[in-house]
């Protein structure tokens, strides 16, 4: 879950103002505070390091260059975050990145959000974990089966854990959209999943 934690002390629209000022170097707040959630959620999005890397400083860049237009009362988290999750959909729909789905956290992800392995178990059957298996490769299908807004809002609820609020100021939905988009997300996926089911 993306944490919502402030350095107590610092004035984030105050450092804001600095840079529009020309104090670019105020800039690396920003970038060092929040690089690692946007790099994060950008690989939860596309399923690749280098274009997570990619799509985070592409978001930093554009929020250096855009700057003038960040409202005061936001925050720069939520603006950056939206910048990152527009950057990540439109590189699904131009290369159609295959979304790798894992069932558990990335092995170098700290966050523990996210599905868990059907085959729990201390020492889990070759049976058990050839199930597992089938089961990874079907939700990766499902994943990629889904369009990259519904990518983007069911990672955001199922991987951050954010509220559908949250969702909806982040990715400029109303929460009726948020909750359809989950809709056809989670239906697609029972669908994906129905024949496993039943087995």
């Amino acid at each position: 879950m993306i944490p919502r934690q402030t350095d107590p002390g610092v004035d984030e629209a105050l450092l804001i103002r600095e840079v529009r000022a020309g104090k670019v170097e105020s800039f690396e707040y920003f970038v060092r505070k929040y690089q690692r959630r946007i790099t994060r959620l950008a690989y939860r999005l596309l399923r690749d390091a280098g274009e997570a890397d990619c799509a985070a400083q592409e978001s930093f860049l554009r929020a250096y260059q855009n700057l003038n237009d960040f409202r005061e009362g936001s925050t720069f988290e939520t603006w950056v975050t939206r910048i990152c999750i527009n950057w990540c959909k439109d590189r699904l729909k131009r290369r159609r990145l295959v979304f790798y789905f894992h069932q558990g956290p990335a092995e170098n992800d700290d966050d523990e959000s996210g599905p868990r392995d059907a085959a729990a178990g201390d020492e889990p059957s070759p049976e058990r974990r050839a199930i597992s298996r089938e089961i990874r490769e079907r939700l990766r299908q499902a994943i990629e089966s889904l369009s990259p807004r519904q990518k983007s809002v069911f990672v955001l609820k199922h991987f951050e854990e954010l509220s559908i609020p949250e969702i909806a100021e982040l990715t400029g939905l109303d929460s009726g959209t948020v909750k359809s988009h989950l809709f056809r997300a989670a239906h697609k996926i029972r669908e994906r999943l129905g024949e496993f089911r039943k087995a």
